[in-house]
């Protein structure tokens, strides 16, 4: 088994005698290394290295001649050994391999519930514990299952930093919606063009299936029941979802100049003290503290401007426009994707075309009469249901 060499640096003093010289000349004719010689009336002093320190006694004795080891280099942080090269490999990869993978994920400014769906909705993505960073889907696709599962969402923030990784929900507008005192009984048809996705109802038979390609106007799901010559009128009522794309154009000037929040500061304020404008939310504390006074949550708005090029456009432009017709498009409706199709930049604006995949409730319900049960393809069912 070959020996590991020991290069640590060592010095030997010699005490002065006539054969001192040939003994010198014995070390170099064995390769051995002497450096910094120095000569005195008393000693010879120089250094070597350890591993040559097994030949330098056999030759002591030889020669007759008495030394000791002044010092070794124990002080010497980095020696030529391949243990001391091992470990500061392993100390270089030890920061990179943990750099490699998310180790915290988070979910902010959310309430409990929301919090505790989340957690469920980020466990089916293999998102709640480390993961490998080359492992973790596209933001979008994350964005995307998200919103699919979670409909009162209106959009998720993606927050990274290092290996901390935090979503942060948006809810979707609350829209009130009055119920009919008396619901009419009426059959479901398409208001938009699309393909169905999923159907959510409370009655009604399906006159189309899931993947289906339908038109505007066409019948989705019938409240007519036949029975031989007799026809039962029983009506029909739910939510039929179907996958539709449609075309946004935007022009903007080329540098523009926007507002965004700062980084959070905690502030205890007497309770006599005036609030700060900057104040973002309240920190609860004790019924006996908040007497006294409050903690609250300071962001001070920063104003930032910006040279849009293509990234800044997919980062920052799709994102409004996704939030602008989410804001326009009925309850529960979900943005699935987006494409930019083109962006076009010159010396002062920015053009560009997007295309989303919108997923909305296209049924709409329209009273069941006679003409629409003889002949369903001579009236456009959507117009009675707008008038209605």
């Amino acid at each position: 088994m070959k020996k590991s060499r020991d290069y640590r640096m060592i010095e030997i003093c010699i005490k002065r005698t006539k054969k001192v010289e040939a003994f010198l000349n014995a070390l170099t004719k064995n390769n051995i290394i002497l450096r910094n010689l120095r000569l005195s009336e008393e000693e010879v002093r120089f250094e070597t290295i350890r591993k040559h320190l097994k030949t330098i006694r056999r030759l002591r004795y030889q020669y007759g001649v008495t030394f000791h080891i002044e010092s070794l280099d124990d002080n010497q942080i980095l020696r030529k050994e391949w243990t001391v090269f091992a470990g500061i490999l392993i100390l270089l990869f030890i920061p990179f391999f943990f750099s490699q993978w998310i180790w915290q994920v988070s979910i902010d400014n959310a309430t409990p519930e929301q919090e505790d769906e989340l957690t469920e909705t980020l466990h089916d993505l293999n998102l709640d514990g480390p993961i490998m960073k080359k492992d973790k889907p596209d933001d979008s696709v994350i964005r995307q299952y998200i919103l699919s599962k979670h409909r009162d969402l209106s959009w998720v923030h993606i927050h990274r930093k290092g290996s901390k990784m935090s979503f942060e929900p948006l809810n979707a507008p609350a829209v009130d919606q009055e119920e009919e005192k008396n619901s009419m009984k009426g059959e479901l048809y398409a208001n938009k063009s699309g393909v169905i996705t999923h159907f959510n109802l409370q009655r009604g038979e399906r006159v189309v299936d899931e993947n289906d390609a339908v038109k505007k106007g066409d019948l989705l799901v019938t409240g007519i029941l036949k029975q031989g010559e007799k026809a039962i009128y029983y009506g029909a009522d739910g939510e039929v979802y179907a996958d539709y794309w449609i075309e946004s154009t935007f022009t903007m000037p080329k540098k523009i100049t926007y507002g965004t929040m700062g980084e959070k500061t905690y502030h205890f304020r007497w309770a006599n003290e005036k609030k700060s404008p900057n104040e973002w939310k309240v920190v609860k504390l004790p019924k006996w503290l908040s007497s006294i006074g409050e903690v609250s949550i300071e962001q001070e708005q920063i104003d930032k401007k910006v040279t849009l090029d293509k990234n800044a456009v997919e980062d920052m432009i799709v994102p409004l426009l996704h939030q602008k017709y989410l804001r326009d498009l009925p309850p529960k409706t979900v943005i699935k994707k987006e494409k930019l199709l083109n962006v076009t930049i010159d010396n002062d604006t920015v053009k560009g075309k997007v295309l989303f995949l919108i997923n909305e409730n296209i049924a709409v319900k329209s009273a069941i009469t006679k003409e629409i049960e003889n002949d369903r393809t001579t009236t456009d069912p959507t117009q009675n249901a707008r008038s209605e």
